[in-house]
């Protein structure tokens, strides 16, 4: 059977040091998988010609954040989305070290959009507080920037 697809869309100003703009990750409830199959990263602010540099790394607990609920992509009669997700936060997610899965830099006048093939997708353990964050910086930039993420559970 098909498993249910989800998306959500996190925030963050950007700073000098890496700042999370979106977590998904195994709730404390029913701990689960994610299969993240797709990202896009953007700047929100006045474009302006300076380079992001976006990183995508597995982490072993969330954080704290404001909590997103995720939208439903696939078939509207699947169950509403088990990730526990989350932006704008106040407390950076714990770093599982050697760890970075992508890191990509950016100008801020473009966007970036990566799209993981069918078995080549970035799996989350189904452990709690366990699973990835989308993280950006620049030296001194202080834009707003946007990232989206999609995943199946």
């Amino acid at each position: 059977t098909a498993m249910a697809a989800y998306m959500a869309s996190g925030d963050q100003t950007l700073t000098t040091t890496a700042t999370t703009a979106l977590t998904v990750g195994s709730n404390a409830t029913t701990a689960q998988r994610n299969e993240i199959y797709e990202m896009s990263f953007a700047n929100e602010g006045v474009p302006a010609d300076l380079v992001m540099v976006h990183t995508v790394q597995r982490v072993s607990a969330l954080g704290t954040s404001t909590g997103i609920t995720p939208g439903l992509v696939s078939d509207s009669a699947e169950r509403a989305a088990q990730a526990a997700v989350g932006d704008n936060h106040t407390v950076e997610p714990t770093l599982v070290a050697t760890s970075i899965l992508f890191q990509m830099p950016v100008n801020a006048r473009a966007s970036y959009r990566g799209v993981l093939p069918p078995g080549g997708c970035i799996f989350t353990p189904a452990t709690v507080g366990a699973g990835i964050n989308a993280s950006s910086l620049h030296a001194s930039a202080t834009t707003d920037w946007r990232v989206n993420c999609w995943w199946r559970e």
